[in-house]
C-alpha cells in the first residue's frame, strides 16, 4: 500500500450542529478515526453542502434554530440528489417520542448526548458498512440486469440468425396483394430458372398453375389474411416448363398502409 492509499479516508462525513464545541469535538473524533469531515453550524447550510457534493454519511443534531433537524432530514429524503445518504440523528433529546419521530422522517439511528467516542465509532461505522452494502447490491443488481438484457439479446440475435439461415436456403419471396413479385433471393432464381430481374416482372399466376386465375389468387389471399400465418402445399412451373411440388410457408404483413406475403418456398420434388 503506497502513502496516498494509506492516507485515503474511510468515508466522508457531514457534521450538522449549532454549538461550535460539539462540530470540534465530533469532528476532532471522526479525524482521528480516519474519517474526513465537512462541518456546518445549520440547516440550510446543510442542506446546500450535502446537494453540492453528497457525503457518505450526515450526524445530525436536532435542535438548531431556523430549522430543525427533523425539517432537514424530510428535505434531504425528499431530493433525489440526497435521498439515500443515511442520516444519524445526535441530540440530547431522550424520550422515546423524539426517536421515533427522528425515525419516521428517515433517519437511521439515533445517538443521544453526552456521546462516547466508542458509540459515535461504531453507529457510523456500521450504518456506512449498511449503506456500502446496499450500494454493492445496487450496483449488482445492474449488472445483473444488464447480463440478462444482453443474454436475451444475443439469444434474439441466434435465433434471427438461425432463421435467416433456414430461410435463405429455401426460395424466398415477398408478394403484393395484386400477386407481383416484390423480392426474390437467389435460391428462387437458381431453383425456376429465372433471372432476378425477369421474376420481378411477372406474377404468382405466371409460376403457379394454382392460381393461374385471378379469382383463385383473391379467393386464396383472403384465406392467408385471415390465417396470419400459413403453410400449404402447391406446384410451381420452372423457366424449362417442369413441375415442382412446393411446400410454401410465411406470413401476411402490412407496411406503409400495403399488404405482403413472405413466403418460404421448400421444393419437395421434380416431375
Amino acid at each position: 500500500m503506497n502513502e496516498n492509499q494509506a492516507q485515503q479516508p474511510k468515508a466522508n462525513i457531514l457534521v450538522v450542529d449549532d454549538t461550535p464545541d460539539n462540530l470540534r469535538l465530533l469532528s476532532a473524533m471522526l479525524t482521528q478515526l480516519g474519517y474526513e469531515v465537512r462541518r456546518v453550524i445549520n440547516g440550510q447550510t446543510a442542506l446546500k453542502t450535502a446537494e453540492a457534493a453528497p457525503p457518505d454519511l450526515i450526524l445530525l443534531d436536532i435542535m438548531m434554530p431556523d430549522m430543525n433537524g427533523y425539517e432537514v432530514c424530510q428535505r434531504l429524503k425528499a431530493s433525489s440528489l440526497t435521498r439515500d445518504i443515511p442520516v444519524i440523528f445526535i441530540s440530547a433529546l431522550d424520550e422515546v417520542l423524539d426517536k421515533v419521530k427522528a425515525f419516521a422522517v428517515g433517519g437511521v439511528d439515533y445517538i443521544t448526548k453526552p456521546f462516547s467516542e466508542e458509540e459515535v465509532f461504531a453507529r457510523v461505522e456500521n450504518n456506512l458498512t449498511i449503506r456500502r452494502l446496499q450500494k454493492q447490491l445496487t450496483e449488482q443488481n445492474k449488472q445483473l440486469q444488464q447480463e440478462i438484457s444482453e443474454r436475451q439479446k444475443a439469444e434474439t440475435e441466434l435465433r434471427l440468425s438461425q432463421f435467416y439461415l433456414d430461410i435463405f436456403k429455401d426460395s424466398v419471396f415477398f408478394v403484393s396483394s395484386d400477386a407481383r413479385f416484390v423480392y426474390v433471393n437467389e435460391a428462387a432464381c437458381r431453383t425456376l430458372g429465372y433471372s432476378r430481374e425477369q421474376l420481378l416482372t411477372m406474377t404468382v399466376h405466371d409460376i403457379d398453375p394454382n392460381f393461374s386465375a385471378a379469382s383463385n389468387w383473391l379467393s386464396r389471399i383472403q384465406e392467408l389474411k385471415q390465417q396470419g400465418s400459413y403453410t400449404f402445399e402447391t406446384t410451381h412451373i420452372t423457366q424449362d416448363g417442369r413441375e415442382i411440388s412446393v411446400e410454401v410457408s410465411g406470413n401476411y404483413l402490412e407496411f406503409n398502409a400495403q399488404e405482403y406475403f413472405c413466403s418460404s418456398v421448400r421444393y419437395l420434388s421434380n416431375r
